[in-house]
């Protein structure tokens, strides 16, 4: 499957996970934004860049930046989008993670616990989920 493609898989598959978990959710009209979606929760509108993880050892991992034309370097996302929606191409949940809590490298979100028995440092996945509202833990995540 071409970028594109999962591009808007992702994008759709969010949408539909915000708007589950009561959301209204708008796209902003072209390209060249920062942000792919807007959600509103009735108090504030929130900028989403949408990501596709990737799972590798019980962790969802995401790039927390962009890399824009040809240039080699990462551009970071503060100040032009305030939420990731970072998908799980595996289960298809949703994830939405503040971008100032991330720097400008890779997110891992532990999915499952360490082998090691290492809980400090872990950034839980289970903490930035999103679940449809008919959910008893519904708008779990908290930003």
């Amino acid at each position: 499957m071409q970028t594109t493609s999962i591009g808007n898989l992702t994008e759709a598959k969010v949408i539909v996970a915000l708007v589950e978990a009561g959301y209204l959710v708008s796209q902003p009209l072209g390209s060249g934004h920062k942000y792919d979606l807007v959600a509103d929760d009735g108090k504030k509108l929130h900028r989403i860049q949408c990501k596709t993880g990737r799972v590798r050892n019980g962790v969802l991992v995401f790039n927390a930046y962009s890399i824009p034309g040809s240039k080699a370097k990462k551009c970071s996302y503060k100040g032009f989008a305030d939420l990731f929606a970072v998908l799980n191409p595996l289960d298809g949940k949703v994830f939405l993670v503040p971008v100032e809590d991330v720097g400008t490298n890779n997110v891992f979100l532990r999915l499952l616990p360490a082998a090691n028995g290492q809980t400090q440092g872990i950034k839980w996945a289970a903490k930035y989920e999103i679940r449809p509202i008919s959910s008893p833990n519904a708008r779990v995540a908290q930003w």
